[in-house]
């Protein structure tokens, strides 16, 4: 063999190196590009994914809401009905079937009286010096509500100022 051929042998082959070498770098950056946008894709719908859970947690919040608020509405009715009167038969069961409901949905009635006073759930509105234990819920003004956990509402209260 010539030298001119081993040259151009050589040259053919350092030729196709470079390019093999091109090609992995390539490959490579490609491979990452592809990983990158996979990761992309992959917090993208995981980003939506919370977005709809909100999304629907929040309109079953304002719903239960508007549930709580009639339940309000059907305890004060009880209030001024008789105990033999059909049109307060009726009020009762509606309103333990709207409990019964609350309850399938996840709320929860906050416990107020005779409870420690507790700013997270409680609010006081009011406050007695009758005798007994110091921070305690004497009584409720307004009921008090959770949702899978969270306050819905704080119940409002009176509380037995510390002596």
């Amino acid at each position: 063999m010539s030298e001119d051929t081993i040259s151009e042998s050589n040259e053919q082959q350092n030729s196709l190196l470079e390019q093999l070498q091109t090609a992995q770098q390539e490959a490579a950056e490609n491979r990452d590009k592809y990983l990158r946008a996979l990761a992309e894709s992959e917090n993208a719908r995981k980003r939506v994914e919370r977005l709809c859970e909100d999304r629907v947690w929040q309109e079953k919040k304002r719903l239960v809401m508007h549930l709580v608020e009639l339940a309000d509405q059907l305890e004060e009715a009880l209030k001024y009905t008789g105990d033999d009167n059909p049109v307060a038969n009726g009020l009762r069961v509606t309103h333990q079937h709207l409990q019964h409901v609350l309850a399938q949905e996840g709320a929860q009635a906050v416990k107020a009286v005779g409870e420690v006073f507790d700013p997270n759930v409680h609010e006081a509105i009011d406050v007695t010096d009758d005798p007994g234990e110091p921070d305690e819920v004497t009584s409720e003004y307004r009921k008090g509500y959770m949702l899978d956990g969270k306050l819905l509402r704080s119940a409002r209260v009176q509380v037995r100022r510390a002596a």
